[in-house]
């Protein structure tokens, strides 16, 4: 016949959860380290004023080309950067 289960105490419960608890944290941790230890991480930020008429239409291209403004402005500077990199060759 069945089996009568024992009921998990409340201390039990309290226990198993800060268990799991304690392997989410040490899983974002490694997480968090791995994005944090990339050389290549974006932690830089620029600001911009433009033309409104300007940006518009910067948006609807990117939106065109299935890009984020984000995504397109780094291509922009990355390709400016490859271009110009002899001026650092000093």
């Amino acid at each position: 016949m069945g089996e009568i289960k024992k009921k998990e105490s409340t201390a039990d419960k309290i226990a198993a959860r800060a268990v799991r608890k304690q392997e989410t944290v040490h899983t974002e941790n490694e997480t968090i380290g791995k994005f944090s230890s990339n050389p290549r991480a974006k932690d830089k930020q620029i600001s911009a004023r433009v033309n409104g008429t300007t940006y518009s239409k910067f948006r609807k291209i990117c939106d065109a080309r299935g890009l984020t403004s984000n995504a397109c402005l780094n291509m922009l500077i990355t390709d400016f950067v490859r271009e110009n990199k002899d001026i650092l060759d000093d």
